[in-house]
């Protein structure tokens, strides 16, 4: 009898030490380790920087700068509609899109002459 008395108690011991801990780590829910906050989003970039930053892309490179183009940005999408000579005119103008910051899609319908 002795021994169920002890058993007893160390299990309604245990179960008051697990209730006080449950209870007390569930104090303040609300406050959250500074390395778990979500961080802060990165920079935004407007469409006409975008549009701006292309176009200075394009007229500084040699082989790109007389193209006639209809570039378009739209949150951070750029569609580029025209006509080159050759395919590695159509991949260097993609390349250069993609090279500006803040771009998020090229949607490329450049053709070139021998498509026509």
């Amino acid at each position: 009898m002795k021994f169920q008395n002890k058993v007893r108690t160390a299990i309604y011991l245990c179960v008051s030490i697990f209730s006080l801990i449950a209870i007390t780590g569930c104090g303040d829910s609300e406050r959250v380790h500074e390395s778990w906050v979500t961080p802060a989003e990165g920079p935004h970039y407007d469409d006409n920087s975008i549009l701006n930053n292309l176009k200075s892309r394009l007229s500084a490179d040699p082989n790109l700068k007389d193209l006639v183009l209809n570039i378009d940005v739209k949150n951070g999408e750029i569609t580029i509609i025209g006509t080159v000579d050759n395919p590695t005119l159509v991949d260097q103008v993609v390349m250069q899109a993609w090279l500006v910051d803040g771009v998020k899609k090229v949607d490329n319908q450049i053709r070139t002459k021998g498509d026509l």
